[in-house]
């Protein structure tokens, strides 16, 4: 996937299952402190008419509150969600050379603000795990369903 965050172009590859998965386990708890969130990105994500860039301008609504929950968590939990993400991406140059933007876990470019940051893990996410998003619950119960 390729896109242009604060007119930089970057590429991004799939993650590994394995990488998906343990992504995916460090996002739920996040997501589930999001629920509302969420279920704005999930309808973004559901509707067909939707292009990812759509879905892209919603997941940067939410990115703040993503921002602040992502603040309450371990370190360990915020790696195993950022790391992954950020090794897929590639950096394209003014020579038209592509450069990784994480290596041995240091970003390589100092213009990379956390909300690109973010923005750039966020398109990852959605990029890999789109289908699992379509899952989110759309609000909180109190009680589970009857069975």
């Amino acid at each position: 996937m390729e896109f242009t965050t604060n007119g930089v172009e970057y590429r991004a590859a799939k993650l590994t299952v394995f990488d998906q998965l343990k992504v995916s386990r460090k996002l739920l708890p996040l997501i589930a402190k999001l629920v509302s969130d969420a279920a704005i990105l999930k309808n973004a994500v559901k509707d067909k008419k939707a292009d990812k860039e759509h879905i892209f301008k919603t997941l940067e609504t939410v990115l703040p509150k993503i921002a602040d929950a992502l603040a309450d968590m371990p370190d360990e939990s915020v790696n195993a969600i950022l790391h992954p993400c950020l090794k897929v991406v590639m950096r394209k140059s003014t020579a038209g050379n592509w450069t990784a933007i994480f290596v041995e876990d240091q970003l390589m470019f100092d213009d990379i603000d956390l909300f690109a940051m973010l923005g750039i893990v966020g398109r990852v996410v959605v990029d890999n795990m789109g289908n699992f998003l379509h899952a989110l619950p759309t609000k909180e119960t109190d009680t589970p369903p009857a069975a």
